[in-house]
């Protein structure tokens, strides 16, 4: 009986760290060193950093919660695991923080590109995979864009800053769909008479 307890109490604390590990990506959060804490391949590798982010939408609701439900801004979320991501550790660590920095960035933009996607094709009658093709496309597009921050890895600062300045531009432009926003109602047009 003991044992069994040992066991279920150390399966608990293990899935309790596991799940603490992950970080959310949150306005103003800088990437640092001690965010890499996975162990970098050796010398040679094709890829300088590794940050081990994800895009995630996931929910859970009744039927009648479903129905009732036009904002999914809570639902989608971008985190990153310390604990398996990265960075080869040199000469050039600060740039290549500034990319995964970016990067990161670049994960919460297209966060709120697929919050505003959900949010203009939910309708009260949708159905559960009303979300698919929309998640679909805002991936395909942010692979694209991410693979531009991959094949450009030695862009000046200049560059480097002014395409990171795009990204928070883009976010801004999209602020209502930050996971905490609650987007504003969408006004119908008066039929004029």
């Amino acid at each position: 009986m003991i044992k069994k307890f040992t066991t279920l109490l150390f399966l608990f604390i293990s899935l309790h760290s596991f799940g603490q590990s992950k970080v959310e990506w949150k306005e103003g959060t800088k990437l640092s060193l001690d965010d890499f804490q996975g162990q970098a391949p050796a010398a040679g590798a094709s890829q300088n950093y590794y940050l081990a982010a994800t895009l995630d939408f996931a929910y859970a609701m009744t039927n009648a919660e479903f129905m009732l439900t036009k904002n999914f801004n809570r639902n989608v979320s971008v985190y990153y695991n310390p604990a398996i991501s990265w960075i080869q550790d040199g000469e050039n660590t600060a740039q290549l923080l500034k990319y995964a920095q970016m990067d990161f960035d670049l994960m919460e933009l297209y966060a709120r590109k697929l919050r505003k996607r959900i949010y203009d094709a939910k309708g009260a009658f949708s159905n559960y995979n009303f979300y698919q093709q929309a998640q679909e496309e805002v991936h395909a597009d942010m692979v694209k864009r991410q693979s531009e921050i991959y094949a450009t890895t030695y862009l000046d600062d200049e560059e480097m800053e002014a395409y990171h300045r795009q990204i928070l531009n883009e976010m801004a432009e999209l602020n209502e769909f930050c996971k905490e926003c609650k987007p504003a109602k969408k006004q119908k047009k008066k039929k004029a008479e």
